[in-house]
């Protein structure tokens, strides 16, 4: 038998299948063993690490998506109301929406004058009309704060940080001595980190509840130095300058619009006052548009043109100061 015969070539060919399968068994034995070591690893310490690679664009960008509300949550959404932010209303839910409910009554009243029974079916829109404005009002008005007091907050972390206090430290200070509703924002910041949470996962929610492109801003530069280190207060010393430059610029354009602003209280008040005094000198004459029927319709256009023209001065003044 020679080395070159059938018989010893297909020995030959088996003893080097056998060879390969056994050292593919053991390379997928030790990757397996690798893979094992290193997800136990990086569930023991990823709990504990400090910095975290991240995405600025998901701190930056406006969440527009969440997990999947409940009927009673989209029906809020209706009436404006967020049921996942409650700190937003200085009042509770219930109580608007019964204002909302009696102004949107008076509006049907007024509307009865021109379409009668038809007025009806307008009663719910107007509801709905009424609790997306007096909602969104209290949003504004708390943003509006959170905007003023934003360059305090920040003027102390820098004064804090550039002594050798800690980030975090400085943060559970402002929460503590700063007024609502910046303190609580702060103060909420410090709780999700004093229960381990990663910085970026608590300033990025806290940026969301705030709604401001400025607290975005902030929790972008501190997810940053938190990453790669780097001049923190000389950032945020940038951040609170122009959130101050932002601010006077706003208020100088207030006080030049104010003339504007009182021109609308004017225009708006003078035919009630108008009214008021007609009544008063000739009731017979104002009579007319109480209880004849024309006169209700012209009484009804009447009121529904002047909120109309009212809604439209406001809206064309806040548009000029945006």
């Amino acid at each position: 038998m020679t080395l070159t015969s059938p018989l010893v070539l297909v020995a030959a060919g088996l003893v080097t299948l056998i060879g390969f399968a056994f050292s593919g068994l053991l390379v997928a034995r030790a990757q397996a063993e690798q893979q094992r070591q290193a997800k136990r690893t990086s569930a023991v310490l990823g709990q504990h690490s400090r910095t975290r690679r991240f995405m600025a664009s998901s701190i930056m960008a406006r969440p527009t998506g969440g997990p999947r509300q409940s009927w009673f949550a989209r029906l809020a959404g209706w009436f404006g109301l967020d049921l996942a932010r409650p700190e937003q209303y200085p009042l509770p839910w219930w109580i608007v929406l019964l204002v909302a409910l009696l102004m949107a009554k008076g509006m049907q009243m007024a509307a009865a004058m021109l379409l009668g029974p038809l007025s009806w079916f307008t009663l719910p829109f107007d509801w709905i009309i009424v609790s997306r404005w007096i909602f969104g009002w209290f949003v504004r008005r708390r943003r509006t704060k959170l905007l003023q007091q934003f360059p305090d907050a920040l003027t102390m972390i820098v004064r804090s940080v550039r002594v050798g206090v800690p980030v975090t430290e400085a943060m559970r200070a402002v929460g503590r001595e700063m007024p609502a509703p910046t303190g609580p924002e702060f103060d909420k910041v410090s709780q999700r980190l004093a229960f381990g949470g990663q910085i970026e996962d608590a300033l990025r929610e806290m940026a969301a509840r705030a709604g401001l492109a400025e607290y975005r801003f902030f929790a972008m530069a501190l997810a940053l130095q938190n990453q790669t280190g780097g001049g923190l207060s000389e950032t945020l010393e940038g951040l609170a300058d122009m959130i101050r430059r932002r601010l006077a610029v706003k208020q100088r354009g207030k006080a030049l619009a104010s003339e504007a602003q009182t021109s609308i209280y004017v225009l708006s008040s003078l035919p009630p006052i108008c009214g008021l005094a007609l009544s008063i000198l000739n009731p017979r004459y104002f009579e007319v548009l109480l209880y004849n029927p024309t006169g209700e319709r012209l009484l009804g256009a009447a009121i529904g043109l002047l909120t109309l023209g009212w809604l439209c001065m406001r809206w064309m003044m806040r548009k000029s100061l945006s």
